[in-house]
């Protein structure tokens, strides 16, 4: 059940900022999951205005000892989204990008600034930012530096960190700070000033200039050069650590917040570093019969200097042909029926570099007798886009399938190098497969990046128990092998608990103790990185998670039943984009989570599982939730999990008509076709006036719940059913159609239905 919220304390919250605090159940429900395993409800929800705003409500948590969680498009696989806190959520108001320097290549911009967003903005100056994680367009600035993300181009650009030059924070005593690059020769003045940035400064440098802090740094460090796991301390110039990506050697401490997880403080600003556009670009799809083959063949194909290696797994290429829209670009690009591909980019200059690149790697392909099938080149813009936007998909098709056992993200995006790929994967397989467990696996497989997702029954107890078990055998072998747990999604309530035994225990005290410089009282987002919960505790479904039975209309036996359709919404959030796609017109118009598909599945789900208290399914204000759901269907073709929140609609109302009855607003519009018949033809003008003003409209806008400034539809003197039976008809012929005239086309605009009539018979029909 829903957590006790001290009112006065939030009223007191809403009397000092600007922005709206909401503690109602369902705006705390809304923000109580992610895109992860984890459920936690949190205490309130405040948007604000500024960064101003930012620095008010935190103080005031500071005050009153509340957690803080800064958060924005909540795409967590981690569970890093999800605490017992105040969200601060910036993707209302603070979305402005606020300067960009195309000479030096930099933006600057508020948390709350979609990815996608961005780059659009920065593509008529022919930039845009490197990493490319595949919720770019739902992702925000603060989440994406806050967790240190990256993509499937990280082999040319890296992570996150390697490109923040700046960012502006408040901290957790309400401190506003900006941290940034600091020259050599202004190190001295920088550490010695007064005030919280040069105190955090000059304490961090102590910690990282202490000769036996950096020998701990180094050989604790994974040596992987993709990894978002700990706290970046090796990126404070500690001597014999490079990156392949950032050549930048200055004393930064804006690069420690990314991959903090929000638990140094609440990012207002940030400075990122841009790349330029390629000039062109082109994929080979290389086909493979073996997950293991193709895992095998990538460090041969990286001699071919591509910008990037995407593995497509079997699972994800079955659950794509079950979405219509996935169906459509799978079918642009994929010849026969593989086991999985190897989508492989290059590059180039010009069209005629590309293509020399993918006939060299033709050709080493064949040279190197790898196990792989006749490639498919692609240069045309739109069938590229297809394959990234499958691709991009990828995480929400594995979790389309049916059932409770599903592909669970705990161990999903560990790095080796790609030496060790193949071996890392079948050594992990065959441990799960002892336990009784299978595995899928797709992968941004240039970095030695593999998303394993064991299926896993999160509501029965035997099942949870291999989570832990899965993830310390892994931490075994990644330590052999140098790789890193976590080099994409961060630590949040997944890893956490287990870092310490993966960076061992001297490294994991200096994490310990940069988060204590930081946030002394551990308020901002406790539990992440250092200090972690059990990774089994706060499960969004759990041993004793139960539904409410239902007695249902519709036919769920496909979906195993309505309980199981709602859980089909994993959190990916896809629906929470905005200019790509239909998917989902009401968030676009509010963007308000509330009205998201994601947000209405959340609902539900928690109303039938007791998460919400009872009587909620049926409750008005989940009728208000479910209202603006206008049932176009576009979550059915384009959410990659398939969730149907039309037909999920429509059984809810079944449910909640008959607690409540049926209105007459509902019962009119029901009869809409058989009102229509009586309305047109002789009547129609005298309707017509009568709707469009005076007492009688002002008596439909009450009872109907018309807004007045909507005009009704006219009725046609003429319906298109009496044109149609006296217009002169053709002589027959044998090509017939069926011509499908609806209540609007017969009685509101006919012309449209008989302009249709005549094209088609002035053509032969």
């Amino acid at each position: 059940m829903l957590q006790f919220v001290k009112t006065d304390l939030f009223e007191d919250l809403r009397r000092q900022v600007d922005g709206e605090v909401r503690t109602d159940a369902f705006s705390r429900t809304l923000y109580a999951t992610d895109a992860s395993l984890y459920q936690q409800t949190p205490l309130g929800v405040f948007f604000p205005t500024s960064a101003e705003d930012v620095q008010r409500a935190v103080r005031w948590a500071a005050r009153h000892e509340v957690p803080v969680l800064a958060r924005s498009a909540g795409t967590s696989l981690a569970g890093q989204c999800v605490n017992a806190a105040l969200v601060i959520d910036g993707t209302k108001h603070l979305t402005r990008i606020l300067e960009v320097n195309v000479e030096e290549r930099w933006v600057r911009a508020e948390p709350g600034v979609v990815l996608d967003h961005l780059n659009a903005h920065l593509k008529p100056l022919g930039l845009k930012f490197g990493p490319d994680p595949a919720s770019s367009n739902r992702a925000a600035l603060g989440g994406i530096v806050s967790n240190n993300s990256t993509g499937a181009h990280s082999i040319l650009y890296g992570m996150t960190a390697d490109h923040v030059l700046a960012v502006r924070a408040v901290l957790a005593d309400g401190s506003d700070v900006r941290f940034g690059p600091v020259e050599d020769g202004d190190l001295p003045a920088a550490l010695n000033g007064n005030g919280p940035v040069a105190e955090i400064q000059r304490r961090l440098r102590e910690l990282v200039s202490d000769p036996a802090n950096q020998a701990i740094i180094r050989t604790g460090t994974p040596r992987h050069w993709r990894r978002c796991g700990g706290y970046n301390l090796d990126r404070l110039g500690v001597p014999g650590v490079t990156y392949h990506h950032d050549p930048d050697p200055r004393f930064n401490v804006a690069k420690l917040f990314s991959g903090a997880e929000g638990g140094f403080g609440v990012l207002t600003e940030v400075t990122l570093n841009l790349v330029p556009l390629p000039a062109h670009a082109a994929l080979a799809v290389v086909p493979f019969e073996s997950g293991l083959d193709a895992l095998k063949a990538i460090p041969a194909m990286l001699e071919t200097g591509p910008s990037a290696i995407e593995l497509l797994d079997h699972t994800a290429l079955t659950m794509a042909r079950e979405v219509p829209e996935y169906r459509r670009m799978l079918d642009s690009f994929v010849v026969g029926d593989p086991h999985c591909l190897l989508l492989t980019e290059f590059y180039g200059d010009s069209e005629a570099d590309c293509a020399a690149q993918i006939d060299a790697l033709r050709r080493h392909v064949k040279a190197s007798r790898l196990p792989a099938g006749e490639l498919t080149a692609l240069h045309e813009p739109d069938r590229m886009n297809d394959v990234w936007n499958v691709r991009k998909g990828g995480l929400g098709l594995v979790m389309s399938v049916k059932g409770d056992a599903k592909p669970v993200a705990f161990i999903e995006d560990a790095a080796v190098p790609v030496e060790h790929l193949a071996a890392y994967v079948d050594e992990l397989e065959a441990f799960a497969r002892s336990l009784g467990t299978e595995i899928i696996y797709y992968a941004h497989a240039s970095a030695g990046c593999v998303h394993v997702r064991p299926l896993i029954n999160a509501k029965l107890a035997s099942e949870i128990e291999k989570m832990p078990q899965i993830l310390d055998f892994a931490v075994g072998l990644l330590r052999g092998y140098g790789g890193a747990l976590s080099s994409e999604h961060g630590d949040g309530k997944a890893r956490s608990w287990i870092n310490e035994r993966f960076f061992g225990r001297s490294l994991y005290r200096l994490y310990r103790e940069t988060k204590a410089i930081f946030d002394p009282t551990n308020l901002m987002n406790p539990g992440a990185v250092v200090e972690g919960p059990a990774m089994t505790e706060q499960l969004r479904f759990g041993a004793g998670y139960q539904t409410i039975p239902l007695k249902e209309h519709l036919d769920f036996s496909a979906d195993q039943g309505f309980h199981r359709a709602v859980e089909m919404c994993n959190g990916a959030g896809v629906c929470r984009k905005e200019h790509t796609g239909t998917m989902c017109p009401s968030f676009m118009a509010t963007r308000e989570e509330e009205h998201s598909t994601r947000g209405r599945a959340n609902l539900l789900r928690a109303a039938m599982s007791g998460a919400l208290p009872a009587g909620t399914l049926t409750s008005p204000r989940m009728q208000e939730a479910m209202a603006l759901c206008i049932s176009c269907k576009a979550c059915k073709a384009e959410c990659p999990s398939s969730v149907d929140m039309a037909k999920l609609k429509l059984e809810f109302q079944a449910h909640y008509h008959a607690r409540h009855g049926v209105s007459v607003r509902s019962r009119f519009f029901a009869q809409v076709a058989r009102l229509s018949r009586l309305n047109a033809g002789a009547l129609a003008p005298l309707v017509n006036r009568l709707s469009a003003r005076g007492p009688a409209r002002r008596i439909l806008n009450r009872v109907l719940g018309l807004a007045p400034q909507r005009p009704l539809p006219a009725f046609a003197r003429t319906p298109f059913t009496a044109w149609f039976s006296t217009r002169p008809a053709p002589a027959p012929t044998d090509k017939t159609v069926v011509l499908f005239n609806d209540t609007f086309n017969t009685y509101n605009t006919p012309s449209v239905a008989i302009a249709a009539t005549e094209v088609l018979e002035r053509a032969g029909y």
